[in-house]
């Protein structure tokens, strides 16, 4: 079996990652995050951790996950394994490279912003009051806002949830990275439609939601 290091220097590693579109090169402190990870996780998570013989290639699809999804310090690290402690409850079995990068990534709560749950709640309350509600934070608003208070009116939950999950954790991402400095909700739109909207072009509608967030539904081909 070969050691994660010698999968590295092959360049099998790396070849792969170029085809999935990512162009930074391997290193060896992207294998000792690595292994140091793997120390820590068979601790928080004991059910299901690779076993010795095949333990190489997990840690070789690891650094290969964390690199595409941008994971490659040890601050961003650190912060993957406070989460998987804070949050992992009575979980005990091992983690997907995905989702452990999705613990290295800062969440609302990390930008001091409403937590999904939490503003989505608050977005359902008063999504037909965009610009009259005093929002627990304007970038709640303003994912309301870019969702669209038509998809809300009459979206399905499951693509309204979606939609504004998408938007939500964009617009934090930007704030947290400072580039939505000043805040502010754009104008309001007038408080009723300034025409009906048909039923077929209701459907055009939500139909283009669907190809937008990638779903499908039970009369696709």
């Amino acid at each position: 079996m070969k050691s994660i290091q010698t999968l590295v220097n092959t360049g099998s590693i790396v070849g792969a990652m170029q085809g999935n579109g990512s162009n930074r090169q391997l290193s060896e402190m992207d294998v000792a995050i690595v292994d140091s990870v793997f120390a820590k996780l068979r601790v928080l998570f004991p059910v299901g951790a690779p076993k010795d013989d095949v333990e190489s290639l997990h840690k070789a699809e690891w650094v290969k996950t964390l690199a595409v999804q941008g994971v490659s310090s040890r601050d961003q690290v650190q912060m993957g394994l406070t989460r998987a402690r804070r949050e992992q409850g009575d979980r005990q079995f091992w983690p997907t490279p995905r989702q452990f990068a999705l613990w290295c990534q800062p969440t609302a709560y990390d930008y001091g912003l409403p937590d999904l749950d939490s503003a989505y709640r608050e977005a359902k309350r008063h999504y037909h009051n965009v610009a009259g509600h005093k929002w627990s934070h304007d970038v709640v608003g303003l994912a309301v806002r870019q969702c669209g208070t038509w998809l809300f009116a009459t979206g399905i939950e499951k693509d309204v949830l979606t939609m504004f999950t998408r938007q939500y954790e964009i617009l934090c991402r930007k704030y947290g990275n400072g580039e939505l400095v000043d805040v502010e909700l754009p104008k309001a739109l007038p408080t009723r439609a300034t025409r009906r909207i048909e039923p077929a072009e209701g459907k055009a509608l939500v139909a283009k939601f669907r190809r937008q967030l990638g779903l499908r539904s039970a009369n696709d081909e």
